[in-house]
This record gives structure tokens, C-alpha cells and sequence, in this order.
């Protein structure tokens, strides 16, 4: 009797089943993100328009001018994300990613609350604490990231990678908006109304996630190793993965510099209201999303990761360059062309890192790219903040620099496997 029928119809019920799952699991990892992105990026429009028009304890802290300031509260996020990052995604391997998850969404959300707390009591050290704080175990994105990678191949990467970018930049776009519609009622509120979105990401990680394996046992790996031989910048005794991470950096001290600064020169040069500016990042994000899902991969099967995302590169240096001669009618378009730009950077070059070392562990390569891109971030707001001292606009010029240096070293020195 043959029985191949039968077994070729179980396999594929399994593969149906195997897929479905990644599904649901996939659908998980985009709700953390859209709540854990819309969360980080709530107080952007209120903090550069509070820092320049505002004067309190908050803004006179130290008698230091308030763009040091505002760059100070800026880089403590970025700073604990690095720490973050670069530990919570080698731990999500060998404890599990839902049990990480779950812990650090936790945590996450109190210190939201902290924040609240410190700017209601105009405590300008408690609220760096609690934005570092907060940093630190909002790192878990990379753990959000490890699991879209995790599932290829039973989904395609670069389309899994691509649609958790997307709710990332849904977040970036709902966060900005909420949090310049939340402005009126003070930024306590906006802080404590991040902590509840938070609650919603939790739900749906108990309630779709499945319990992974450990790619190793609590046994042979310590909790202290996490901060030795297990964390992210532990990958950089290679030097192939150094030098596409010096790459990586160098672009992404480009990104921050507009990530930054673009609030502080709309208030500069437009006198932009917290409302506008939210307004203007719906624009530029509603393009990242536009282009993550419906352009990325077929630039990918046009160009090629290496060639698309040095694409993405050039054409954000272009835009950054020419922030001088914009004007409030040319602002508008141009930070659409913008939101393509960084979307086809975002999700091409960090897919073109894993496929180049898919061998490694992906929670522990994930947590780098997260950490590298925090730790340009950190830089770029203490040096742009100087910078800015002389106009914002000198600041993301100084990004676009970067950008071209990091485009041309990444052209002619990387090779792609596939």
C-alpha cells in the first residue's frame, strides 16, 4: 500500500499548522513594537518645544544653557538602551525571548511612571534617571527583532523584518501625534499614558507568544556572563563583524542627527508648535511605513541588499544637505522623500548584516544593531546639541557628512555572500 499521499498531506498540514503559528507570533512581535516605538517616541514634540520656550526647574537645571539640557535628557535614553540592548538580547537566547519580553515590558512601563513622577516634581536628575532607566529595558526591541528573524524560514525574512519596521515607524507616527495632542495636558501625562500602552503590548505577548527553547541551558551560562563573554559587543572581537558595524555606526550617527535635531530646527526656523511637529513626523513616518511594506523587497530583488541600502544612505545625505534652502512650503515633500530614504536604509542594511552572519545567534546580533544605533544616538545629541548651539541646521548637515563617508566605505568594502 502506499502511503506517500497520506504523508505528503500530514506534511503539509504540519507546515500549515508551522505556519499559522509564525503568524500569530509575528503578529505579537508588531504589537510590542508598535506600543514599545510609540511609547519612546510620545515626548519628542513636547521636549524640544519645553526646553527652548519654557523656563522652569526642568529647563534652568544647573544654570546650564537649555539645548545642553535638552541634549543631556536626550542622549540618558539612548544610553540605557545600549546597556539594554546589548545584554537583554543575548538573554532572551538562554532564558527564553518570552520570558525577557514579559520582564522588561514590566519594567518598562514603570518607568514610564517614574518619569511622570519626576516631571511633575520638576526634578531635572530624576527624570535622566528614569529616562535611563527607561532605556535600559526598552532595549527589548531587539528581542522583538531576534523572534521576525527567528521565524525563516517558514516566513521570508526581508518580510518579516520589513513589516515589524513598519509598526515601528506606526509608532513613531501614532507616538508624536498622541503625544503633541497630549501636549495641552502637560508632559506627566504623556509619560503615564506610554506606561498604559505598554500594558496592551504585555496582553498580547501572554496571550499569542508561544514559550520558546533555549538556545542554551541556564546551566552553562551564567547571569554574569550576560555582561562578559554573552553580550552584544562581545561580536566585535571579529573584525569582519567590526568593520560593518563602524559602517553601521557611522550611518546611523547620520540618522540621529535628523532623528534629533529636526524638532529643534522646526522650532528654530518655523517656529513649529508641538502639534506641527507632530503633524510633520505623521508625514515622514507615514512614508517609512508606505515604502517598508511596499517597496523594500522589491528593491531588495531589484538591487540587492548591499546596493539598496547604499541607496538609502546616499539619498538621506542628499536630503539632509539641503535643509538650509527649504522653505515652509518645501518642507513638506521633502520629509516624505526623507521617510522613504530612511525606510529603505532601515530595511535593507540590518537584513544585509543578519544574512552575512546568520550563523550567529540572532538575539545577540539583533542586541548589537540595536546598541550601535543607541550609542549613535547618545553621541549625536551630546555633539549636536554643541553643534546646534550655532543653528540645528549644522547638526544634520554634520549627519548628511556622515552618511556620504559611511555610503562610500560600505560600496567599496563589503562583499555579499549571496
Amino acid at each position: 500500500m502506499n502511503h506517500t499521499p497520506k504523508r505528503t498531506a500530514v506534511a503539509s498540514n504540519d507546515a500549515l499548522t508551522e505556519r499559522s503559528q509564525a503568524k500569530k507570533t509575528l503578529f505579537s512581535v508588531m504589537l510590542v513594537v508598535l506600543f514599545s516605538s510609540a511609547g519612546i517616541a510620545l515626548p519628542y514634540p513636547i521636549l524640544a518645544p519645553l526646553f527652548l520656550n519654557e523656563i522652569s526647574p526642568l529647563t534652568t537645571f544647573a544654570h546650564l544653557p537649555s539645548k545642553i539640557l535638552l541634549g543631556i535628557i536626550l542622549a540618558t535614553y539612548p544610553l540605557g538602551v545600549i546597556i539594554g540592548s546589548s545584554v537583554l538580547g543575548a538573554a532572551s537566547g538562554v532564558y527564553g525571548r518570552k520570558k525577557v519580553l514579559i520582564l522588561t515590558l514590566v519594567l518598562t512601563a514603570l518607568s514610564y511612571v517614574l518619569s511622570a513622577l519626576a516631571v511633575i516634581a520638576e526634578n531635572f536628575l530624576l527624570l535622566a534617571i528614569a529616562r535611563f532607566v527607561t532605556g535600559v529595558f526598552a532595549g527589548n526591541i531587539s528581542i522583538a527583532k531576534a523572534i521576525a528573524v527567528d521565524l525563516s524560514p517558514k516566513l521570508d525574512k526581508t518580510y518579516t523584518f520589513n513589516l515589524v519596521n513598519a509598526t515601528g515607524y506606526l509608532g513613531w507616527l501614532l507616538g508624536p501625534l498622541a503625544g503633541g495632542l497630549l501636549a495641552s495636558y502637560g508632559l506627566d501625562t504623556v509619560f503615564f499614558f506610554a506606561a498604559a500602552t505598554l500594558f496592551i503590548a504585555l496582553i498580547s505577548v501572554l496571550t499569542f507568544l508561544p514559550f520558546d527553547e533555549k538556545a542554551w541551558s541556564q546551566e552553562q551560562i551564567k547571569f554574569r556572563q550576560l555582561f562578559s563573554s554573552q553580550n552584544s559587543f562581545a561580536l566585535l572581537s571579529n573584525s569582519k563583524i567590526r568593520r560593518i558595524f563602524s559602517i553601521y555606526l557611522l550611518a546611523t550617527l547620520g540618522l540621529n542627527a535628523y532623528y534629533e535635531f529636526y524638532p529643534v530646527w522646526l522650532v528654530e526656523r518655523f517656529a513649529f508648535s508641538s502639534a506641527a511637529i507632530g503633524y510633520i513626523t505623521v508625514l515622514l513616518t507615514l512614508f517609512m511605513i508606505f515604502t517598508s511594506v511596499f517597496m523594500v523587497k522589491k528593491l531588495n530583488y531589484l538591487l540587492g541588499l548591499k546596493n539598496g541600502a547604499t541607496l538609502g544612505m546616499v539619498l538621506m545625505a542628499l536630503l539632509f544637505v539641503i535643509h538650509p534652502l527649504l522653505s515652509s512650503s518645501t518642507i513638506w515633500p521633502v520629509y516624505g522623500a526623507i521617510g522613504v530614504a530612511i525606510a529603505i536604509f532601515n530595511g535593507l542594511l540590518p537584513v544585509y548584516i543578519s544574512e552575512q552572519y546568520a550563523d550567529i545567534e540572532q538575539g545577540q546580533l539583533m542586541g548589537l544593531i540595536t546598541t550601535v544605533f543607541s550609542l549613535a544616538s547618545v553621541i549625536m545629541a551630546l555633539v549636536g546639541s554643541a553643534l546646534a548651539l550655532f543653528g540645528a541646521h549644522w547638526a544634520i548637515i554634520f549627519g548628511a557628512l556622515l552618511l556620504f563617508i559611511a555610503a562610500i566605505d560600505f560600496s567599496y568594502s563589503q562583499h555579499s555572500k549571496h
